[in-house]
């Protein structure tokens, strides 16, 4: 039946499909879709319908209909011709007239996506929270004026002066400063404000909630007030982190302190970017294309002709690599030895001489006269490597990993008297028994902050002993003589600063089997011993001959830094070489690298075994070659992309 013949059917009307009026003025909508496919990793354009003409400028979010699908998308550009040849699909809607990405940032992401080999919409999910209505309803104040100060904590530090001056000048100076026993968190918000109170903007990037709260606290007792700053935290609700991150849109706040993705913050005219312990991992993106913030720093910093700060009690490899494009601000070596506390090994020639099973033990005698005589003067502080009771178990006749019956996975007590506990599938062994000898007896391969607690409080009766871990993290503790046990990242600040700090399972920590296992140790046993006062003692349970170790002893981040650095150097290992790491089926792998065309100084390594059947190849290449890489890997994963929609 035809259109003219329905139409004279009874109730029926003929359909025409309306045209929709498009956009006299630059009609065409260059749009990135939101999808994480990499060969979709393009701009598509769009024809855009007259009724939304003011509404879409580059930077808005958009949705438009893609491979019949309603998609979400970022508006990019507009212009009056487009390449493709055929009609244009109209733009479905404007989700919001708020311009949220911001040329700065636009650039800034392609530069990671180039570095990293990702994709455009994978780094702008992650730079650009999702949108939240109500939020986007809020009136903002005016930006409110931080008045400035004298940077009293920057006064005794080697070109310090000068990096706040050249700042304010406009000149852009990079820097990496070791902070030894001063708390980053003052010396980053005295360099925060100044700048502030000199028409400046500046982003604060840290590790966590306690840094940003330290940070912030810090802000405030300078009297910046709570309007001027913006706090952008991972884990702050969507109403919450939308509404802090239009602030900064806005230009309603000139300091921005926040978790990784603030390196990303919208901030226009911007003056400088701060690090505060670029080691930690939790400034890496665990999401492709697993960008750092170092690095997305460093790119913003080039990009936009910003200062630059790293700051923290180490110097970590990287920012070591990085020099003298970043130059070295820090206390003199003898004002730096004035102000910390003697450092020591337990296992030193002396130590084990008093009582050569020293060695052996998990806690030296020679650390149990140190801590009681500490705790005549205040808190004491002990660092351990894992969390919970006992971790890990093994059989006490044959010493046998124990494993769980069913499904032999590692098993762990949780409390001196409790069954053994599989760590995979938490299956109770109420009646174990070991798989190569039948004994039943356990005993602890490794102890954790829970059994050490319980340990130290038989040992000191009447101390109170306190525990500082991820599950439950104490921010301060009083000048009063205890006992606090901490896993790394969750000491407590001690009023007054801690009498002693005990640093145990030091060999184990250093021997994991991982590259940045001896810069996160040293780097960890830095920040305990900056929450040391001056005329307290750090010790050290660890070979006191290694590296690290005497580094600590010495006060000497730096020199550290270089010779790990020169140690990777000669073993062609990050960050003196860029390295790629494909993973995945055999076969798949092979047919990977056969389409990579790559450079003749390319090295391939592996393939080394993994979980389910999946092998690990690894590629690297000189840093200067690292973007020539980053477009090969992009290429690759975009035609293996489309062989396999």
């Amino acid at each position: 039946m035809s259109d003219d013949q329905l139409s004279l059917v009874p109730g029926k009307k003929k359909r025409v499909k309306a045209e929709v009026p498009i956009a006299k003025i630059a009609p065409v909508a260059h749009i990135v879709i939101d999808s994480p496919l990499p060969h979709l990793d393009r701009v598509f354009d769009y024809a855009v319908p007259e009724k939304f003409s003011e509404l879409a400028k580059p930077g808005v979010r958009v949705r438009v209909r893609f491979a019949g699908k309603l998609t979400d998308g970022w508006l990019i550009s507009r212009s009056d011709e487009s390449d493709h040849p055929g009609t244009l699909a109209a733009l479905t809607n404007v989700i919001s007239p708020e311009v949220a990405l911001i040329p700065e940032v636009l650039e800034l992401a392609k530069s990671v996506v180039a570095r990293q080999a990702g994709t455009l919409s994978d780094v702008l999910r992650s730079a650009i929270p999702n949108r939240h209505a109500t939020a986007e309803a809020t009136v903002f104040a005016p930006a409110s004026k931080v008045s400035d100060i004298e940077p009293t904590a920057w006064s005794d530090y080697t070109g310090g002066g000068a990096l706040i001056k050249r700042t304010i000048a406009g000149d852009a100076p990079r820097a990496v400063v070791t902070t030894g026993c001063d708390d980053p968190a003052v010396l980053l918000a005295q360099y925060s404000v100044t700048v502030s109170a000199n028409d400046g903007n500046v982003i604060v990037v840290v590790p966590d909630r306690a840094a940003i709260d330290r940070v912030v606290a810090a802000l405030a007792s300078l009297g910046c007030a709570k309007s001027a700053v913006a706090i952008l935290a991972a884990d702050d609700g969507p109403a919450q982190r939308y509404r802090s991150w239009l602030s900064v849109l806005r230009g309603t706040a000139s300091i921005v302190v926040g978790t990784r993705a603030a390196v990303f913050a919208p901030v226009k005219d911007l003056t400088a970017i701060c690090v505060w312990d670029d080691w930690n991992d939790t400034l890496s993106d665990p999401q492709a294309p697993y960008w750092h913030a170092r690095d997305v720093a460093v790119l913003r910093s080039a990009q936009q002709n910003t200062a630059l700060v790293f700051a923290g009690a180490t110097m970590s490899v990287e920012t070591c690599a990085l020099m003298p494009w970043l130059a070295h601000v820090a206390k003199s070596r003898d004002q730096l030895r004035n102000e910390s506390p003697k450092v020591r090994s337990a296992l030193d020639e002396a130590g084990t001489k008093i009582n050569p099973a020293a060695s052996g033990s998990r806690i030296p005698s020679t650390v149990m006269q140190g801590m009681k005589t500490a705790l005549t003067k205040g808190p004491v502080l002990v660092l351990v490597s894992r969390l919970g009771y006992s971790p890990r178990i093994v059989c006490d006749t044959c010493r046998t990993s124990a494993l769980c019956s069913a499904c032999n996975g590692p098993l762990m007590q949780t409390a001196r008297s409790s069954a053994p506990t599989c760590h995979l599938c938490g299956h109770i062994e109420s009646k174990w028994s070991c798989k190569k000898c039948k004994g039943n007896s356990i005993r602890a391969a490794a102890v954790g902050s829970e059994r050490t607690a319980e340990e130290l409080g038989r040992a000191f009766p009447g101390i109170p002993v306190r525990s500082s871990t991820s599950d439950h993290i104490l921010r301060t503790v009083d000048s009063r003589p205890a006992i606090v046990v901490a896993t790394a990242g969750a000491a407590p600040i001690a009023q007054g600063g801690y009498a002693a700090a005990i640093l145990l399972d030091g060999n184990a920590m250093l021997s994991r089997p991982e590259l940045s296992a001896t810069q996160e140790t040293f780097a960890k046993w830095n920040e305990c011993a900056s929450l040391v006062r001056p005329d307290g003692e750090v010790i050290v349970v660890a070979d006191s001959e290694h590296p690290a170790v005497q580094a600590l002893i010495r006060h000497d981040p730096a020199g550290f830094a270089q010779r790990e650095l020169e140690q990777r150097v000669q073993v062609s290992l990050p960050p003196a070489v860029r390295l790629a790491a494909l993973t995945g089926e055999q076969s798949d792998i092979d047919d990977a690298l056969a389409m990579l065309e790559l450079n003749p100084e390319s090295l391939v390594r592996g393939p080394v075994p993994g979980k389910d059947n999946q092998v690990r190849m690894l590629v690297s290449c000189d840093r200067k070659l690292g973007i020539e890489l980053a477009s090969q890997l992009k290429a690759m994963t975009s035609a293996r992309s489309a062989k396999h929609k």
